[in-house]
């Protein structure tokens, strides 16, 4: 990231005097376009009459130059997916860009136009401008989305926004799913050609890519609910009932050049590289050449971009400039609803109105119902597919946290045939459905640290897929000191108790028996059970999803049968103790069972 703007021309300082005495008007303009209000927005209005030029754009004043860009944008949704051009095409970093109100558009050294990641922290690390208040990219959603240019990339990145992208929200039909599903058509893609619908959703993680947020309210505006994506934030109004993508390249417009800016704007962005660089009276019409080399802005924008970036542009719709007074107000509103939240609030307290947010949006949890499916697609019997994917939200629990853990496929599984295998009972699974396929969900809360392995099997108890996750003490606990009364003339310390370790098993024997055989669990720190105790406290061995019958427990072997009822099949265990829990590595021990179970 380049160093702050060290100064500012004659010229942008006469602009930044009006910018002053007309900060109302322009923030309210800022808001219009900005799509904060869900209503008259310019990426709806002016479409191209018949038979005009179809890469000039009246409404802007802007043409998209580059054949490739041009053909790009139709055959991706065009105004309704990244608005109008809001720059003519020049050159970025090494590559020729062109910006659009939601997006830029970039040309590789092949030709091949793709959109950029605009919200990468190099270009725009934004989340409060124009008095919204939007979500940060959550680290943890991050650390958990595939890897791009993995084999099955395509598949795990749609079961990603299958599970993390969604229609309701809190009860809110914040159309998340169905806007990103929705951005490319058919009609957009193939024109009256046939068109392959199972491959629209690719083109609409182009568009997007993945997202890298939850949904979050706005702690400043209730009615407003965002979800960050890697190229673009969905933002639903509850007042118009409205999503659609923010102009994201209108704010990188009014970032570089300098002027229209809110004073919420984030203290990042005002010290990235691309702000206030447009300076069309010097060499290549950049302020810090340095800080952008191989760019140009010369020819990047209107000549009046400057002396107009403070009021509305002359070529708006009539409608959409009387709105701007009434915009105006609502953005008056809006500064006086923050001044007065920094008068009466502390910051920690603003803090943990944020933080209150993100939490419901990260634990919110629906209320189990009985595993029964809710689809009228027909269940396909034959086993796994492959495409199953499991993923559990929080990635990094607490104890005492509830956590979803979720599994997605394209295929209908069904749930009288479905087990999630884990160190805990997760009860009743739910199942929801969506363009991309479908949800199923189990909810559980871990008791202690650890790593908490789970397995789901499919349609006969056919193991499909295992992952797991690591749970983390609970925030802010400590430990609870033990009070041992001490006589009153005995010198020294009090023995303190070590803390159990966790378990670590490294293998079993037999491979597999019947009901009656017993299994040995070898490996170390299983922990020895206190006089008068079979197991120690806490200590338990899970087989497949049920508690095996313990014959006998010492620090390094544990002998048990398996659970009374259960069938034939193969079967996971996992060591669990005070201190954490070990899953036995190795192949499933194979159980032959009669047709009743053990």
């Amino acid at each position: 990231m380049g160093p702050a703007h060290a100064g500012v021309s004659g010229q942008r300082r006469t602009v930044q005097r009006v910018y002053d005495w007309s900060v109302s008007v322009a923030l309210g303009v800022s808001l219009l376009l900005g799509a904060v209000l869900g209503q008259s927005t310019l990426a709806a209005a002016q479409p191209a009459s018949p038979g005009a030029d179809p890469s000039f754009f009246p409404a802007t004043g802007y043409r998209i130059g580059s054949p490739a860009v041009l053909d790009y944008f139709q055959h991706r949704g065009g105004i309704r997916t990244f608005g109008y051009p809001v720059s003519s095409e020049f050159p970025l970093l090494g590559r020729r860009v062109q910006l659009f109100q939601r997006q830029m558009l970039e040309i590789a050294p092949d030709g091949a136009v793709t959109p950029a990641n605009i919200l990468d922290p190099d270009i725009l690390p934004i989340t409060r401008i124009d008095g919204l208040s939007l979500p940060a990219a959550d680290p943890d959603l991050l650390g958990s989305a595939p890897t791009p240019g993995s084999e099955d990339y395509a598949v795990q990145a749609l079961a990603f926004v299958n599970l993390y992208v969604t229609d309701d929200w809190n009860g809110m039909p914040v159309n998340f799913q169905s806007t990103f599903l929705n951005s490319v058509t058919c009609a957009d893609a193939s024109g009256t050609d046939p068109c392959d619908q199972s491959a629209l959703s690719a083109l609409d993680l182009e568009v997007w890519g993945l997202p890298t947020s939850l949904p979050t309210s706005d702690p400043l505006n209730p009615d407003f609910i965002y979800q960050r994506f890697q190229r673009g934030i969905m933002h639903f109004s509850r007042a118009t009932g409205r999503t659609q993508g923010l102009l994201l390249g209108d704010w990188l417009k009014r970032i570089m050049v300098g002027v229209d800016l809110s004073p919420d704007l984030d203290a990042a962005v005002r010290h990235s590289r691309f702000f206030a660089q447009y300076a069309p009276s010097r060499p290549l019409a950049i302020d810090r050449p340095a800080d952008l080399p191989d760019t140009s802005l010369a020819q990047a924008f209107r000549a009046d971009t400057l002396s107009t970036a403070a009021q509305a542009e002359p070529t708006l719709p009539t409608n959409v400039a009387q709105t701007a007074t009434a915009v105006a107000m609502t953005a008056t509103a809006v500064t006086g609803t923050q001044v007065s939240l920094q008068g009466t609030q502390s910051a920690n307290s603003a803090t943990s109105v944020v933080l209150t947010a993100t939490a419901a949006a990260s634990s919110a949890t629906a209320t189990p119902t009985p595993g029964t499916a809710v689809s009228s697609v027909p269940v396909d019997p034959s086993g796994c597919r492959g495409d199953e994917q499991m993923w559990f939200v929080p990635r990094k629990p607490n104890v005492g946290v509830h956590v979803n853990i979720s599994v997605t496929s394209q295929r209908h599984h069904d749930v009288r045939a479905m087990v999630l295998s884990g160190p805990l009972d997760p009860g009743p699974v739910t199942e929801r459905t969506s363009p991309l396929g479908f949800v199923w969900t189990w909810t559980i809360v871990p008791s202690v640290e650890g790593f908490y392995d789970w397995s789901f099997y499919a349609d006969g108890l056919r193991p499909c897929i295992t992952s797991g996750f690591n749970a983390f003490a609970s925030f802010g606990a400590t430990a609870t000191p033990t009070l041992t009364p001490i006589a009153t003339n005995t010198p020294g310390p009090t023995a303190t108790p070590t803390p159990q370790s966790a378990p670590n098993a490294t293998g079993f024997t037999p491979p597999g028996g019947t009901c009656g055989d017993p299994i040995t669990i070898t490996g170390r720190s299983f922990g020895a059970p206190q006089s008068g105790q079979q197991v120690p406290t806490g200590g338990r061995v899970l087989f497949g999803s049920r508690d095996a019958t313990i014959v006998s427990w010492t620090d390094g072997a544990i002998t048990i049968f398996p659970p009374s009822g259960t069938g034939s099949g193969g079967y996971s265990m996992i060591v669990i103790n005070s201190g954490g829990s070990s899953r036995v590595p190795g192949a499933q021990y194979s159980l032959t069972a009669p047709t009743n179970g053990c």
